[in-house]
This record gives structure tokens, C-alpha cells and sequence, in this order.
């Protein structure tokens, strides 16, 4: 698949700056952390400059039926997962946002980490909710190099309160291994450590939601923070969380099926905001802004750029179909729905194995949005 792009003229060309203007993605370089350091230094952090069209764009559901997608960066960028690092790394390259998974430790610590188990990704070992912060996961390092620790929800908040990343959002992936009454009570209680936080912070978190079970909790709690389901499941978004939520962060593949259309327009129409995970490829992200996608959740922002670029230069042209966008979607087994559906049970019975049936939880008539 070809991703040359016309020339620029005109007004295009004014919206897109030259490639020469454009501020190195070069890796930052990271320094020795001795094991009592909670991260390594890092140079200064200098975001690239919004493009006129990330200016002029509204958010509003009402506005004109097209608007640019963001790009948050999943678990950062690609490479070491959920670190310091990683999080910079994906403002450099220019994400409107970073997604992000947390866990709270054995002493109450909210760390930034997707599994609960160390090994995958770690040098530690077992379950991480049973260790403690102190004297323990603080060591720990990534077997990704270079090694890095595990950041506390503490320092991604710090990285974004930043007056270069005042941008920036957070996507936060509550794991359903948390408690979530005490999970939210854990990041209230941090979040009122920073001074206006609920103007300043609050308007660009979203807490994302697995089980039903906490979205009451998340509401009564944090009620300044957007509410997102994640879900791989369509038909479990409509009948659990459609009305409780303001927004849903799906499986890129069921939103490719019929279905997933009629779900799109759905959200339009009632104002519903979708992101969609993890979209890596450039005809899947043009697809994405085809069909009017809040946000791309990537491991490559950096990919996005290039492609968003593309659409500033000549819009009419990139989200023209061409072949490749009817022939590819045949290519990938994950569009076909005995594979979606498949994989969406097979997530629902981990969550209602850690957290209980979705059938059980009842919540009041005042949640609906």
C-alpha cells in the first residue's frame, strides 16, 4: 500500500508546515536511575507546535459532521510500555493524549501498569497488588530497554500539569482486578493534591470502565471525569453501558461490521464520543476519520501525524476509498465476526471471573445521561 502523498498548494499548504519545521522525534535520552530514584532524569520535554487546524477544531457533538480524530498513545508509545519514558516520548510526537492503565499496590500506591503479574514486562515477579510500593516496586525495572521503573499515577500527572502538555489528556484504564470504590477514592484524593484541579485536570481525564460495577462508584466519586466503557463487544456496550456512559473506547474491529456502523451513527446522533483501540496502520486511521472517530488509541502517534498532516493538505483526497480500502478489511481474520465475537466473550468472562456477573449489578435511574 502506497502512502505517497500529493504535493501541497494553496491554502493547504499554509495549514501544513514544511517537514524542515518540524521538531525532531529523535529518542530522549534516558540517564542511570540508582534503585531509590522513583525515574530517571529526562532532557526537557519540547512538544511539537499545534497545526492551525488542531486550534480551530471544536469538540462539540453538534458542530459539522466531520472533525479531525485525536491520537492518544497507547500505553505511551511503542517500546517500554507504561513508563515516564514512554508517556514523553508520545507528547513529542505530538499525541493529543496518552492511555494508560492503573493498579493500586499493597500499601495504597496508584501505579501506571497493565497486567497483574510483573513478569510479562518486569524484572519482579507475581501479583502486583500483593506487593508494596515501598521497599519493593520501587526497585523494579523494565526488561524493555532501556530499564525503566514503574511511574506512579502521581508523576503522569505532573508530566501533564506541564505548561507544555496543558493539552494533553489522560485515558485511564481502571483495571478490573481494583476495588473500585477505593480505586477512585485513591485518585480523588490525588487529584485534590494539585491546585484547581477541577478545571485544570479534570475537563481532559476519562476514567475507562470495563465492568458495570464501576460506573456507580466512578460517578459518585469522580463526578467531574468523564465516564468511557472499554469494551471489545458492541451489544454489551448497547445493554450495559450505553446510557451511563458518555463515551465508548471499542475494538477497532467490530466498529469495521454493519453493526459497528449502525452503532457509530447511533453515537452521532445522541452525542457519544468513540475512541478505538489499538489502531497502528495508516488505511485503519484514514478509516478512523472516515468514520468520524474522536480518538485513535496507537502505539504510533508519530504515524498519525504524518496521516493527519495528509488530511490537512487535501482531506477530499486521503478519505477518498481506494482498493486497498475494500480489499484489506478481507485480509485480517479479526474483521470476520466469529473472531470479534469470540474474543469479546472470552473478555467477558475474565472480567465477571474477577469482578462478578454484569447481570448482578443494579444501578439507579439518576446515572442515565
Amino acid at each position: 500500500m502506497s502512502t505517497t502523498t500529493a504535493p501541497t498548494t494553496g491554502a493547504a499548504a499554509e495549514l501544513r508546515p514544511p517537514l524542515a519545521s518540524l521538531p525532531s522525534l529523535e529518542r530522549t535520552p534516558v540517564l542511570e536511575a540508582d534503585s531509590a530514584s522513583a525515574s530517571p532524569a529526562f532532557e526537557a520535554l519540547v512538544s511539537p507546535a499545534l497545526l492551525p487546524v488542531d486550534k480551530e477544531l471544536s469538540l462539540n457533538p453538534a458542530a459539522p459532521a466531520w472533525r479531525m480524530p485525536e491520537c492518544w498513545g497507547h500505553r505511551g508509545v511503542s517500546g517500554a510500555e507504561n513508563t515516564i519514558m514512554s508517556f514523553t516520548e508520545a507528547c513529542k510526537a505530538g499525541a493529543d493524549g496518552i492511555e494508560t492503565d492503573v493498579h493500586i499496590t499493597a500499601d495504597n500506591v496508584l501505579v501506571m501498569f497493565h497486567d497483574p503479574n510483573l513478569d510479562r514486562t518486569t524484572d519482579g515477579k507475581g501479583k502486583l497488588h500483593d506487593q508494596p510500593w515501598t521497599g519493593v516496586l520501587e526497585h523494579v525495572r523494565t526488561l524493555e530497554q532501556p530499564s525503566q521503573p514503574i511511574p506512579r499515577f502521581q508523576q503522569v500527572i505532573d508530566l501533564l500539569m506541564k505548561p507544555e502538555n496543558q493539552h494533553v489528556k489522560l485515558n485511564i484504564d481502571c483495571k478490573v482486578e481494583n476495588d473500585p470504590v477505593k480505586l477512585f477514592g485513591l485518585i480523588k484524593s490525588e487529584l485534590e493534591q494539585y491546585e484547581e484541579w477541577k478545571t485544570k485536570l479534570a475537563p481532559r481525564l476519562v476514567l475507562g470502565l470495563w465492568h458495570p460495577k464501576f460506573i456507580e462508584p466512578a460517578a459518585d466519586i469522580l463526578p467531574d471525569l468523564k465516564r468511557f466503557c472499554i469494551s471489545m463487544s458492541i451489544p454489551q456496550v448497547r445493554k450495559y453501558f450505553y446510557d451511563k456512559c458518555h463515551g465508548f473506547s471499542v475494538w477497532y474491529h467490530p466498529l469495521a461490521s454493519a453493526d459497528g456502523a449502525a452503532f457509530r451513527e447511533e453515537c452521532r446522533k445522541a452525542g457519544k464520543e468513540i475512541c478505538t483501540w489499538t489502531v497502528n496502520g495508516r488505511e485503519e486511521m484514514i478509516n478512523c476519520a472516515r468514520w468520524g472517530i474522536y480518538s485513535i488509541i496507537s502505539d504510533k502517534p508519530e504515524l498519525w501525524r504524518e496521516v493527519k498532516g495528509d488530511l490537512v493538505a487535501d482531506r477530499q483526497k486521503v478519505l477518498k476509498p481506494t482498493l486497498s480500502s475494500y480489499i484489506l478489511p478481507f485480509l485480517d481474520s479479526r474483521n470476520y465476526s466469529w473472531h470479534y465475537v469470540k474474543k469479546g466473550q472470552e473478555e467477558r468472562d475474565y472480567l465477571e471471573k474477577e469482578a462478578g456477573s454484569f447481570d448482578i449489578v443494579a444501578m439507579p435511574e439518576t446515572l442515565r445521561l
